[in-house]
């Protein structure tokens, strides 16, 4: 992770002088830019390890994040399994949830709506690229996504985030367990393991 104060504004291809809304020279999916990762945290709650709840805490206390949403699990709902945290308008520019081990989840990449992530398993189905999840919509964010891994093995996502702008007044927004299937694919409301148990681990 990379935290930094400044940086240089590379602008758009369209140009900032009398753009077009979008450039002629789209290709593949067409995705616009990195618009969040997902990170996983240690939780072991019987030896008192829960590096979700330490990281949310770092992510707001010390960087100013926002908890725009959370994952409660356990008895009473007591213990925190996910984090989604923001420091702009957006749901989640990062996010952190439960495993086992510590390790990265996905990156995401921005489309502009239902209708690219539609596009996007159009054309990973035309070069063979094999589909983890999806199409399908979040509860979470309420972002239309689908899931792919990449040659190298790791975990990406296409992503539409057509839920909700942030706004520092807004409440946290809470999922509770009996209700993880829908928070996590709302359309299917099940869980999948492997979505959950498959990722890169941390090196």
């Amino acid at each position: 992770m990379v935290l930094f104060a400044e940086k240089e504004a590379v602008g758009k291809s369209v140009g900032t002088v009398n753009p077009d809304p979008w450039p002629d020279d789209i290709k593949g999916a067409g995705a616009m830019h990195l618009d969040h990762c997902l990170l996983v945290g240690e939780i072991e709650p019987s030896q008192g390890i829960n590096r979700v709840a330490d990281t949310c805490r770092f992510f707001t206390d010390t960087l100013g994040f926002q908890l725009t949403e959370r994952v409660m699990v356990g008895p009473g709902n007591s213990i925190q399994a996910g984090a989604f945290l923001s420091c702009s308008s957006k749901p989640h520019d990062i996010a952190i949830i439960g495993g086992p081990r510590p390790g990265f989840h996905h990156f995401a990449f921005y489309l502009d709506s239902w209708n690219d992530v539609l596009h996007a398993a159009d054309v990973m189905s035309k070069h063979r690229v094999k589909i983890d999840i999806g199409p399908t919509r979040h509860g979470i964010t309420r972002g239309a996504t689908i899931y792919f891994f990449d040659p190298s093995g790791n975990r990406n996502e296409t992503f539409a985030g057509l839920g909700y702008f942030v706004t520092r007044d807004m409440p946290t927004v809470t999922w509770t367990e009996e209700h993880l299937g829908a928070a996590i694919f709302y359309h299917g409301r099940q869980i999948n393991p492997d979505f959950t148990n498959v990722y890169t681990d941390a090196v």
